[in-house]
């Protein structure tokens, strides 16, 4: 029967649901299922049937993890490696990952055979998958699967390694997330029913006194640690005016735990963690109901390694993908891709995990690549079973790159030109173009005014014209980012002579009229790193290996910049202070500036700090900044970042291309950190030409990028595309006719229009609003933007009708203006039968035109770029 099953072809997963190994479920190759069907029969069956399964299984060790023809296991890897075991006793889990030649991996810990050279030092068991440290020394662990071999150390040591918690960093984090330090709890200024804590933890010393001493030590029971009331409160196993905040098998009950049985102490010094890894890093599992063990490890300060896979609290990204247990068994419950993360004692980490129905079969079909975008795109839809859509139409396409690049529709005469170019390569042309036309600055210039929060605000005043046009003229002259980002974060001087210097104006208050460090700080993180420091102002990031340290170590390189409010009411002039320091509100101490992940550093004397943080985060081989920078760009093209949402780059936040992302970093870095050469690297591919579906995607198709996702217009366009359509001008406040909506510059009071549909104040880093909303629908419908400009007496029906256009004729035109292509038969029928009709009811033929012009401005056709 076995055999059967095999000969016709059926998959993995038909297979695995039916047995598993280990007291496990299987994993998502048939090669477990072989094996587990192998081990079930040699207890059972007769001496022919194993011949049987063991030809079979002999033939799938051959030939990889599919059928027959899939291709063979072409490594092998051990995890986790480089292991030191503080003492004898200590014992670490293990998986063996074996990877095909197509990037497909699975854990064959159930197939290798795994030994130790010497047994006295450290002993395997092959059965649980761990190995276990005897005594002090060192021993060789050799990993074989079939003709594949490996073999690394692993060291014993002699003292166990006590990780110390701290008061100070883990103790008052806990507090300040959970709520307890808060204005409207302990943290009032009389306190909760007797218990008093500084607001936020900004007196460590008091918060120590009050949980320790106060009241006669009654909070803390250090003979009989979970006695404590620190504990039983906020766990509710004593009535607790604040609720239950903590369960008991929570990382921060275990981490008040610790602190108590390690003697509560104000200063606690010892081993800390440094690192927390998960493995696997990321699988692909087939089928509802299997698993996955995970191993997480920690690194400690004293450089030993120590087990936390029962230590950890493990939490899904989606629960309708897989589940885990708190022994890290993993089970998939439905197809999708989530995250697995696992946190411990302030650090976090996470593992990529994906479920299949099936895995692709020999009909799946790879088009043919542009670029490397396309080849790594193809490569994780493969794997994860998403067919990719077809190639757009010449028509769609040249819709969406004129919208996409300059922010305009193209022309009757642009598209003509377009479709009648017998090139092949003419949308590569149409590229070239585009970006070298003014208008591709003036409406990416719009996108970047968003990021950089250039606006009319008081805090920053008539000065955003000069940072508007010095925008657009880096664009236009397609400077090196690189230079660009370097000239804003060591900008000093008048605002209105010094452009660069408008970057600073979103973090200043205007009434107190004085710099906000800890409002810029988070602002140049998000935008130049990707990273989301605000949540470390007042506490440990819960989400991130991020702590006060980092935030307040990051700021200190802003911390001598100051502002001085000129003559007129809204010049400001920026310079340095000779001195200028950031006090930690724990340690009270002046904090040395410090990037992200990095450690203190003393810049000298007369150095600006900001050049500093430059040169860091501007180096090639800085992790951040070719990352989010790239990331931002895919977000704006494809609607969603390869990291969403597209400025939070955390360990619980992985890429869903990490390959992607990592080579369009550098290739960013190799053309010199030109924006030129990225845009026209992604519009030529053919991930960002393929075509878009009617019918609603899933969502792995999404974030994926199998197909093109239709996305609304932004406000700026859409505008310019109403007043292109109809051939009226909008008439923008104290601006020429004439002016395009991207060029305006903003007042006070911005045009109502964009406002509406989307245009921010800017005063806070926030995605603009893509959302339907009842306004935006009735502005459309009845608001004056559009009803003046299909009734105006000069529109493009006025010209039509001029010129003895037949309906027919005019509804073509209007058409190809607006969608890039021609109404089917099906249309021109009705809305031929629609103007014949209105005539017939007494109303003109110009007043049934217009409702066909009013109709084609409200459809969503037009409102989307598809």
């Amino acid at each position: 029967m076995l055999l059967e099953v095999f000969m016709k072809g059926r998959t993995n997963a038909i297979i695995s649901k039916q047995y598993s190994c280990g007291g496990v479920p299987s994993r998502n190759t048939m090669i477990f299922s072989a094996s587990a069907t192998a081990t079930k029969v040699r207890n059972t069956a007769s001496p022919a049937s194993l011949l049987l399964v063991g030809l079979v299984f002999v033939t799938l060790i051959a030939t990889g993890p599919g059928l027959a023809s899939a291709p063979a296991w072409v490594s092998i890897q051990f995890e986790p490696k480089g292991l030191f075991l503080s003492n004898p006793g200590m014992q670490q889990s293990f998986l063996v990952t074996a990877s095909d030649g197509q990037g497909n991996q699975a854990d064959v810990s159930d197939l290798c055979r795994v030994t130790s050279t010497d047994t006295e030092v450290v002993r395997v068991d092959s059965k649980s998958h761990r190995l276990s440290a005897e005594s002090p020394g060192l021993a060789t662990i050799e990993v074989s699967l079939g003709h594949l071999n490996q073999a690394f150390t692993v060291r014993v040591g002699e003292r166990a390694s006590e990780v110390a918690v701290r008061f100070a960093l883990d103790v008052v984090s806990i507090l300040t997330t959970k709520g307890c330090n808060g204005s409207d709890c302990h943290g009032s200024p009389a306190g909760q029913n007797g218990f008093k804590l500084s607001l936020f933890g900004y007196d460590v010393a008091a918060d120590h006194e009050a949980m320790v001493d106060a009241d006669g030590g009654r909070r803390v029971d250090l003979q009989q640690p979970r006695e404590s009331l620190i504990l039983k409160k906020p766990t509710f196993a004593i009535p607790h005016g604040g609720g239950q905040v903590l369960d008991e098998d929570s990382e921060e009950y275990g981490t008040l735990l610790r602190w108590l049985q390690q003697g509560g102490r104000a200063n606690t010094e010892g081993v800390s963690l440094t690192a927390l890894e998960l493995y696997p890093e990321q699988r692909i599992l087939v089928g509802n109901g299997n698993g996955q063990r995970l191993v997480a490890l920690g690194r400690l300060s004293d450089g030993t390694t120590r087990d936390m896979t029962r230590d950890v609290r493990y939490q899904v990204g989606d629960p309708a993908v897989v589940k885990v247990s708190p022994e890290g068994a993993l089970t998939t419950r439905g197809p999708g891709l989530t995250t697995v993360s696992a946190r411990a004692m302030g650090k976090v980490v996470t593992s990529q995990i994906g479920v299949l129905d099936s895995l692709a079969g020999a009909d799946y079909a790879v088009p043919e690549a542009n670029n490397f975008i396309d080849e790594l795109v193809y490569a994780k839809l493969r794997q994860m079973n998403v067919r990719p859509a077809e190639l757009t139409s010449d028509r769609a396409f040249a819709r969406r790159v004129f919208l996409d690049a300059i922010g305009q529709l193209p022309t009757r005469q642009e598209l003509a030109t377009f479709l009648g170019d017998p090139n092949r390569d003419k949308r590569s042309q149409l590229i070239d173009r585009l970006l070298a036309r003014p208008e591709y600055a003036s409406h990416w210039r719009v996108k970047f005014e968003d990021w950089f929060r250039n606006s009319q605000l008081n805090s920053q005043g008539r000065s955003m014209g000069v940072f508007k046009d010095w925008i657009k003229r880096w664009l236009s002259q397609d400077r090196p980012y690189d230079e660009v980002v370097r000239a804003l974060l060591t900008s000093t001087g008048d605002t209105m002579i010094s452009p660069a210097a408008n970057f600073w104006h979103p973090a200043t208050d205007f009434m107190l009229k004085k710099f906000s460090l800890t409002k810029m700080a988070p602002t140049v993180s998000r935008l130049f790193l990707g990273v989301r420091l605000e949540c470390a102002e007042c506490h440990n990031h819960p989400l991130e290996n991020l702590t006060q340290d980092d935030f307040y170590g990051f700021a200190a390189f802003l911390s001598q910049l100051q502002v001085k409010h000129g003559y007129g009411e809204y010049r400001r002039t920026w310079f340095l202070e000779n001195r200028g320091e950031v006090e930690h509100p724990l340690t009270k101490k002046s904090v040395l500036p410090k990037v992200l992940g990095g450690q203190p550093q003393k810049v000298p004397e007369g150095v600006d700090r900001r050049q500093v943080l430059a040169d860091w985060l501007l180096s090639a081989e800085n992790p951040y900044f070719a990352r989010a920078t790239v990331n931002r760009v895919w977000a704006v093209y494809f609607g969603v970042g390869i990291v969403e949402p597209f400025d939070d780059f955390r360990s619980t936040n992985r890429p869903i291309n990490q390959k992607l992302l990592d080579r369009l970093a550098r290739f960013f870095v190799d053309s010199g950190f030109r924006l030129s050469a990225l845009h026209r690297l992604i519009l030529n591919s053919r991930t960002y030409q393929a075509a878009s579906k009617k019918e609603p995607s899933t969502r792995l198709e999404r974030i994926l990028a199998a197909r093109f996702l239709p996305r609304p217009l932004p406000a700026e366009v859409l505008l310019d595309a109403i007043s292109q359509v109809t051939e009226v001008f909008h008439q923008f406040r104290n601006h020429p006719v004439g002016t395009s909506a991207t060029d305006v510059y903003q007042p006070d009071s911005p045009d109502y229009f964009l406002v509406t549909f989307g245009l921010t104040r800017r005063d806070i880093l926030a995605r603009r609003a893509e959302t339907a909303t009842l306004s935006k629908a009735l502005h459309l419908m009845n608001g004056t933007t559009i009803r003046e400009k299909v009734e105006s007496e000069d529109n493009i029906l006025s010209r039509l009708m001029r010129s003895d256009f037949s309906d027919r004729e005019i509804v073509t035109e209007l058409f190809e203006t607006s969608y890039a292509r021609l109404p089917t038969s099906q249309e021109g029928a009705i809305l031929g039968d629609f103007i014949m009709a209105e005539k017939a009811s007494g109303r003109t033929r110009r007043r049934g035109l217009e409702n066909v012009l009013w109709a084609i401005l409200n459809s969503n056709e037009f409102q989307l770029n598809y």
